[in-house]
């Protein structure tokens, strides 16, 4: 961990084989001296690790401030401990655009006010010389704590130059931002910030991407502390060292008192995002279903599909991933309805999704045989077989073409199967039907079909 103090405005290090217990580490990592930073303080830093970076594998952005303003620069480590600053490296976010002798890595003009306040460098390795910073800025002018945006700039040189930069979120007044990975690739971004009509920091979102810097739905709510009593500073997310879990730690000023400790809080239950598939019928052999989601222990201890009539059988559920569980359950001769989809790590909580998976049965069908037939003759019934797949109340009548109803077959309470009747081209009289078109009307469970027949004296 690294961290900087109000005091010494240096950045300093502590260590830690649990997470939660720490041990502070002798010396300073990044000095504000001018002849090592050139700014007079240091007010935020992020780093990645990269073990084929020349000069590395640690490398470090910064925020320095100095009478100049605020600027973003860089250092690399081969240890994490002794630092070596990129002298020629310093991204400005000011009125005056670079020049053509600009040192690599200095940003053009953004705007055409002062110089803007920086927040929150966190460089991201996206692959192979790929590198995502991601930091928070204002516009610029008055400080204005509504302005404050997400943004990203992309380096394909190892972090030496950067692009133009990206807005990611459609969000103000974000204050500090971290950024972290799921097992399926996608990129996490956590960003804190005031709750609706609040002035102090008290909430952190979350919003998912899978290239970095695209974040197509709306950040979601992940932590909050009471806005009146506490208020959050510094974000940092991690994950446990179960592996599964994420950790987040959180820089809280109490406000009762003039105090600033580091807090940690822990994702302890498993999150279920979906399941797939997400239909199935009652007279399914046993499926597997792909339960999606998060924080899923690999010692996994049970999972449960449950519905309307109660939970399915469980055959067996076996772990793939921290975000995805195999589970395998028997849908026939289950009740149809929506069922609840849960999942619980070993420590005996769960996760659900309502209304996650829906247990249905096929719809019914109707087959004629001779549908083409003489009552007088050798050929002198139909044959017609109806198939249900769910018990229920099944009618068959036949009708002339213009509605009046001929013979009344059948009307029964039926199980689920097939039936088998006939017509043998009599009416409700006992008297034979004139020759001409006639219509089969058939209804059941999930079951209306309308079928012609051809009787022929």
């Amino acid at each position: 961990m690294y961290f900087s103090t109000g005091s010494f405005y240096g950045v300093f290090s502590a260590t830690s084989t649990d997470g939660l217990n720490w041990a502070i580490e002798p010396g300073v990592r990044l000095s504000t001296s001018a002849a090592f930073l050139e700014s007079s303080s240091i007010t935020a830093m992020g780093l990645y690790f990269d073990p084929a970076l020349a000069g590395g594998p640690y490398h470090a952005y910064y925020v320095g401030l100095s009478s100049g303003g605020y600027a973003i620069l860089s250092a690399k480590s081969a240890d994490g401990l002794a630092w070596t600053k990129d002298p020629a490296f310093s991204l400005i976010f000011s009125s005056a655009p670079a020049g053509p002798a600009a040192a690599p890595g200095r940003f053009p003009k953004l705007n055409n006010s002062a110089t803007a306040r920086l927040r929150s460098p966190r460089p991201f390795l996206a692959g192979p010389h790929k590198v995502n910073l991601y930091y928070i800025r204002d516009a610029g002018g008055r400080p204005d704590e509504g302005t404050f945006r997400a943004f990203a700039l992309q380096s394909l040189d190892d972090g030496v130059t950067f692009s133009t930069e990206t807005l990611l979120l459609d969000a103000t007044g974000l204050f500090q931002l971290d950024v972290s990975t799921l097992t399926d690739g996608r990129l996490r971004l956590f960003v804190s910030a005031p709750a609706v009509n609040s002035s102090t920091v008290s909430l952190v979102l979350a919003a998912d991407s899978a290239d970095g810097l695209s974040f197509p739905a709306a950040p979601a709510l992940v932590f909050s502390t009471y806005a009146e009593v506490n208020e959050l500073s510094c974000i940092a997310a991690a994950r446990s060292t179960e592996t599964f879990r994420f950790r987040l730690y959180l820089t809280s000023t109490v406000l009762a008192s003039s105090g600033t400790s580091v807090y940690s809080a822990l994702t302890s239950s498993p999150v279920v995002t979906g399941i797939s598939p997400g239909l199935v019928y009652i007279d399914d052999p046993a499926t597997d279903f792909t339960v999606t989601g998060e924080v899923f222990s690999p010692a996994l201890a049970a999972a449960a599909l449950t519905g309307p009539g109660g939970p399915l059988a469980i055959i067996s559920v076996t772990p793939v991933s921290d975000m995805a569980v195999t589970v395998r359950a028997v849908p026939t001769g289950a009740a149809p309805g929506v069922y609840s989809v849960s999942v619980t790590n070993p420590d005996g909580v769960p996760g659900t999704l309502p209304n996650a998976l829906t247990l249905d049965f096929r719809p019914g069908f109707t087959r004629l045989t001779d549908n083409l037939f003489r009552p007088l003759g050798a050929a002198n019934k139909v044959k017609i077989d109806i198939t249900t797949f769910l018990a229920g109340n099944v009618k068959a009548r036949i009708y002339t073409i213009n509605g009046g109803l001929v013979k009344s077959l059948l009307d029964v309470a039926a199980p689920a199967g097939t039936r088998t009747i006939f017509w043998t081209g009599d009416t409700e009289g006992g008297r034979t039907a004139a020759s001409g078109l006639y219509l089969l009307r058939v209804t059941g469970p999930k079951l209306k079909e309308t079928e012609k027949i051809v009787l022929i004296k």
